[in-house]
């Protein structure tokens, strides 16, 4: 019986970085859209939501689908980063949102410091077993 180091084949990779790039596209449409009816009130955070997925989750899949046999990466390491991706691309868009709004909120903080814990975990996990 053969077990993968990735837990998963190269397919597995080229399909999260797929996933990836059908968020990064999501993201972008979405804030465009939502910029288009915003009158005239714009954000950076809105406009720069699909930054996140493109180049916390697009780069660094692509990176590890060329390199495969180089880079060991667990199942654990890629949804604690998969979470953080997530909850700093979430934010960024709740961000955005409150600016064009015309408001703030402490909770927005909130976003930030979760989705920078989880892409540290990841980091430690990922770290740990190749270390």
């Amino acid at each position: 019986m053969y077990t993968s180091a990735n837990d998963g084949s190269e397919t597995d990779l080229w399909k999260l970085t797929r996933n990836y790039l059908m968020v990064t596209m999501f993201c972008l449409a979405f804030g465009a859209i939502y910029e288009h009816f915003s009158f005239g009130v714009y954000s950076m955070y809105m406009i720069y939501a699909f930054t996140v997925p493109l180049i916390g989750g697009v780069l660094p899949a692509v990176y590890c689908g060329l390199h495969p046999q180089t880079i060991v990466i667990r199942k654990r390491s890629r949804k604690m980063w998969r979470a953080g991706i997530a909850t700093l691309t979430v934010g960024s868009i709740y961000i955005g949102a409150l600016e064009i709004y015309g408001t703030n909120s402490i909770f927005s903080y909130i976003y930030l410091i979760l989705g920078l814990l989880w892409i540290g975990m990841a980091v430690i996990a990922f770290l740990k077993d190749n270390g």
